[in-house]
């Protein structure tokens, strides 16, 4: 058990919302399942999500617009770790050292209401560096983003996992599937995460849909930010409506986005295997959640150290949700022509 000590919270004001928490009680373990980004973050007593501090991240937690509050996970506070053991599995921002400590930013888990989560991360935008990045890191990234669906279509698929019926476990792919895939392949991959049952679903399409129409009208009244390198995150159940009342002892697989049963898939037979429960499923209510995340590049208009000064919305950003919209949509519209 790593040894684990709450030594301080970082808040903007009163109204920040910090667990309270034991110290003696916690138990910090490593987020198996993350699908994207690179680094290494873990949950925390399965109610929070932490991740490794990072300044300008925090500043923006700290200074959440109004707009976006509905659209991003929401912040906890800041905790320290103290005498913890790194597993190695994710690049580690921390010394093997057991004195070492590392500091966190706390946030919500959003798949703690999930009994299996399909969640799919998708890099938003056209470019990928943020103002105060090194010449390096501009033309590593503008190559980066050339050469993928970042740059035709300000979207790009960086990780998913998905629940699949048949074999009773999840199935992973990595962020290097969506590096290599054209426009063509970055579709294959969106109707491969919606699958489920044998069948597109299109009820959470349809609700992922139109969480991107209000995600869009926030950020269009939302100026001089800039999301570079953010995410998208969408998670949705895996388990059929009808599934969802069953024991939690039904499935010999864990229910949390923490199971170590996990398997990298080639993208191959979209149609695959899975058991075919109904020839279409209708969820008039289907659990979905789509939120914004990893801030870490972001332009900050409230920012004494931000020099550059952007006008109007985050168009590359917006232009990766039309892109996204009008890809879902389209399978949508072929579901139901069939």
């Amino acid at each position: 058990m790593n040894s684990l000590i709450l030594i301080r919270r970082r808040m903007k004001s009163n109204s920040d919302f910090v667990p309270n928490l034991d110290p003696n009680e916690l138990s910090l373990k490593p987020l198996k399942a993350q699908v994207g980004g690179h680094v290494y973050m873990k949950i925390l007593n399965d109610k929070f999500v932490c991740k490794p501090l990072n300044e300008r991240e925090l500043q923006f937690y700290q200074n959440i617009p109004q707009i976006l509050v509905e659209h991003i996970p929401r912040y906890q506070g800041t905790i320290v770790a103290r005498n913890e053991e790194p597993t190695g599995s994710r690049r580690e921002e921390v010394s093997s050292s057991k004195s070492s400590k590392l500091e966190y930013l706390v946030l919500e888990n959003l798949t703690q209401d999930f009994r299996k989560p399909c969640v799919l991360d998708l890099k938003m935008g056209t470019r990928m560096y943020g103002d105060f990045a090194s010449d390096a890191k501009r033309k590593s990234q503008r190559k980066k983003c050339k050469k993928s669906t970042s740059g035709t279509l300000g979207v790009r698929f960086c990780g998913s996992q998905r629940f699949s019926l048949s074999r009773d476990s999840f199935e992973m792919f990595d962020k290097y599937v969506g590096r290599r895939a054209d426009e063509t392949e970055l579709r294959n991959l969106l109707k491969k995460f919606f699958r489920n049952g044998g069948v597109l679903r299109g009820d959470v399409i349809k609700c992922v849909l139109d969480k991107i129409s209000r995600m869009k009208k926030s950020l269009l009244e939302l100026v001089e930010y800039r999301f570079y390198s953010s995410s998208l995150l969408i998670i949705y159940e895996g388990l059929l409506p009808e599934e969802k009342s069953l024991p939690d002892d039904f499935s010999k697989n864990e229910n949390s986005m923490d199971c170590d049963n996990f398997s990298e898939t080639e993208l191959i037979d979209l149609e695959e295997h899975d058991i075919v429960k109904s020839k279409t499923i209708k969820d008039h209510n289907p659990d979905v959640k789509i939120k914004i995340i990893d801030f870490a590049n972001v332009s900050l208009p409230s920012s004494d150290s931000d020099q550059v000064i952007h006008g109007g919305p985050d168009r590359g950003f917006i232009m990766g949700l039309d892109s996204l919209y009008e890809i879902l949509e389209s399978l949508v519209e072929e579901q139901d022509f069939q």
